[in-house]
């Protein structure tokens, strides 16, 4: 057996048993999802096949646009803090200046360990308007408790914390491995030039981390645009309807309102223009390469 032939018998030995995974929950379940988008299916006897009617119906829903709105504003709103936040503590927490790092990089990681709907439970009662732990610190400083779930701002501000310090960790990991692995001889050079640490930060590490960040920036916004648990842990779409995103409206159209094929038919769509906004965050940013 040639060299070539054992190469390629180990590489698909490799991503076997991703491969059977990928297809089991993800192609099979794709599959179903199409094939349900073109029925009535309503989860238990109903199952007529009615075409693209669940198609027609989704670009008709004012209620889905007002959702699919909100998850736009709400990613757009949160990306940067995504982003900058991690950065900047892994550029400090990289310094040789700062110590105690394994220690800080502990705890900024910790929130990364636990489940979303955890995390939004925790928070939820920590922004509690009677008994929460924000309010409480607040009226001891001799202010007035906040609405914090029955206000949308508020309660849109809780959920976009609470999305941040749950992937800040993570995020902050990648970004330290990438800076460890950059040159030190560019940081020296820089240094000769008289370049303090601001503009080391401007013109050196930052362009060299624009691949880094692209993986981030376009981590970040799947995980904004899909949010779910989180929300459904701190608000679950609240008040009325002011923090219903595009997951929620599915869930709620599939499991709450027993209309799974309509509910296929939007993720199917959601999944089109996701995977849209992904290529041209690819094409714009040339896989990370311009920045």
């Amino acid at each position: 057996m040639s060299k070539n032939s054992r190469n390629h018998r180990v590489f698909w030995l490799f991503i076997a048993p991703s491969g059977v995974l990928f297809t089991i929950f993800f192609l099979i379940p794709l599959f179903l999802n199409l094939i349900l988008s073109f029925t009535n299916y309503d989860g238990w006897k109903q199952m007529d096949f009615i075409g693209i009617e669940n198609y027609v119906r989704v670009l008709q829903d004012k209620e889905f646009y007002s959702a699919f709105f909100r998850s736009i504003i709400y990613t757009i709103v949160n990306l940067p803090f995504k982003v900058a936040i991690p950065l900047l503590l892994a550029v400090l927490l990289t310094s040789p200046k700062v110590r105690f790092k394994t220690l800080a990089r502990t705890l900024i990681y910790i929130p990364v360990l636990l489940s979303a709907l955890v995390m939004g439970i925790t928070i939820n009662w920590m922004f509690s308007q009677e008994y929460g732990l924000v309010n409480f610190i607040i009226q001891q400083l001799g202010g007035s408790p906040l609405e914090w779930g029955s206000n949308v701002v508020l309660a849109t501000i809780v959920i976009s914390v609470a999305s941040t310090l749950m992937t800040t960790g993570f995020f902050m990991i990648i970004y330290i491995g990438s800076i460890n692995n950059l040159s030190s001889d560019i940081y020296e050079a820089a240094e000769i030039d008289g370049a303090n640490s601001v503009q080391k930060f401007i013109s050196v590490t930052f362009p060299l981390l624009a691949p880094t960040t692209f993986l981030v920036t376009l981590l970040s916004t799947i995980d904004l645009l899909k949010e779910y648990a989180l929300v459904q842990g701190v608000t679950q779409g609240g008040p009325g309807t002011g923090t219903t995103y595009t997951i929620q409206y599915i869930f709620d159209k599939g499991f709450n309102q027993g209309e799974y094929g309509y509910a296929t038919a939007i993720s199917a769509i959601v999944m089109i223009v996701f995977a849209i906004i992904a290529y041209v965050q690819f094409k714009t940013n040339q896989g990370g390469e311009k920045y």
